[in-house]
């Protein structure tokens, strides 16, 4: 079993209020909990009204699996994210019986 956790800093510049980021997540974390049945969430900077930070955790069952959602992942916050994506943060776990 593989793990993926990915990390995701993304500058809202256009952003004025935390209504406007909140929006902005809602449909971001909305979209990929739907699309692609991933466990995903704001995980820091709540309270900073242009910088938005997603975390998010997906099981795969081999690497390549995992490094081909990281790439799939990465390329979807990067079409919808409406922000620029300052940091992309990656890393895989193993786990065997």
């Amino acid at each position: 079993m593989f793990i993926l956790v990915m990390r995701f800093v993304i500058r809202l510049s256009w952003s004025h209020s935390l209504k406007d980021k909140r929006k902005v997540k809602r449909s971001l974390v909305d979209s990929m909990r739907n699309r692609y049945n991933v466990s995903v969430k704001e995980v820091e900077a709540q309270d900073a009204q242009q910088t938005l930070v997603i975390g998010l955790s997906y099981t795969a069952l081999s690497q390549s699996e995992a490094e081909q959602m990281s790439e799939t992942f990465t390329d979807y916050i990067y079409e919808n994210s409406e922000g620029e994506v300052s940091l992309v943060e990656q890393e895989v776990f193993t786990f065997y019986n």
